[in-house]
């Protein structure tokens, strides 16, 4: 069965949402006012079992559709990605982003290449060793961040993410363990470790101390930017002209049919890539979520 891919073609749009863990004709509730406002504008929304696709099982409920779909929920493994869009494939649907393009922007190490130029150095290794790990350190003489291929723990910055002097390797190695010891079975890939930016700070998180920068989020689809928006609550959007200009420039590059860019300004005025992410696991943070669906309906 071909499925038309080109989005702009539909007449109303179709989503897929996790459901509620305990009830299965409920949305999970991380995602019920993404639910209501997508309802409202008239969008087919299908639910599913997040729990029971991690075990290989697909049944779907809510509205019937096909075609292509938008997952719109919590964040899958590769390779559960990969069972998810096959699973959905045999029942006539078809995901915006395919597992390969899933995995280009989902994990850092097959984007990095192509943006370098434009974020923060890194090094990474799936050889969690105390050797592999002493040897990417080497590749830095200052204050890193560490992550996986995917995510940090910023919001547990001294303990799990923050490393201020790679040359003390004692404690950059009790900060990396701490990381992989929370990450746990979470963990994706491996370990990444990134040059620390100077960033524009905008105040300091109240919990967690981590420092707060002016960045953005910008959602992407068919390589044209549909949001852009401070990623932090309350924070002005200072983009110029130009800067929304650069940012269409790079939207044009990705190969991927719905992406975020995440960027922050440095100290110098600059900005510079943070991360790259699928659209379809990315959380709006900041942004309203009737603004966030009335883009992709302007769109259409």
């Amino acid at each position: 069965m071909e499925i038309n891919r080109d989005i702009c073609q539909n007449k109303s749009l179709n989503f897929i949402y996790c459901n509620h863990p305990l009830y299965k004709n409920k949305v999970d509730f991380g995602y019920e006012e993404e639910f209501e406002i997508s309802k409202k504008l008239g969008n087919n929304c299908a639910l599913f079992s997040f729990e029971d696709m991690a075990d290989g099982k697909l049944k779907l409920s809510g509205d019937e559709i096909k075609g292509q779909a938008i997952y719109r929920g919590w964040m899958m493994k590769p390779k559960m990605y990969r069972t998810f869009y096959e699973a959905l494939s045999q029942k006539g649907i078809e995901l915006i982003n395919t597992p390969e393009e899933y995995e280009k922007y989902h994990l850092l190490p097959n984007w990095y290449d192509e943006f370098q130029k434009l974020t923060a150095k890194s090094v990474w290794t799936e050889d969690l060793s105390d050797e592999s790990l002493k040897e990417i350190l080497q590749n830095f003489s200052e204050d890193v961040i560490v992550k996986d291929y995917v995510k940090s723990r910023k919001h547990e910055w001294d303990e799990a993410c923050f490393i201020p002097d790679v040359k003390d390797v004692n404690k950059a190695l009790e900060v990396i363990k701490t990381f992989i010891k929370r990450q746990d079975e979470y963990l994706v890939g491996g370990i990444v470790l990134r040059e620390f930016l100077e960033l524009k700070t905008i105040g300091h998180h109240e919990k967690s101390n981590m420092p707060i920068s002016e960045e953005y989020r910008i959602f992407i689809l068919n390589n044209i930017p549909i949001v852009m928006d401070s990623y932090w609550h309350h924070a002005e959007s200072n983009l110029s002209s130009e800067e929304k200009e650069w940012i269409s420039d790079i939207s044009k590059q990705l190969k991927s049919k719905f992406v975020t860019i995440d960027l922050a300004r440095k100290t110098d005025g600059k900005l510079v890539i943070m991360e790259l992410g699928d659209g379809q696991v990315s959380g709006l943070q900041d942004i309203p979520e009737d603004i966030f669906y009335n883009a992709f309906e302007n769109y259409k």
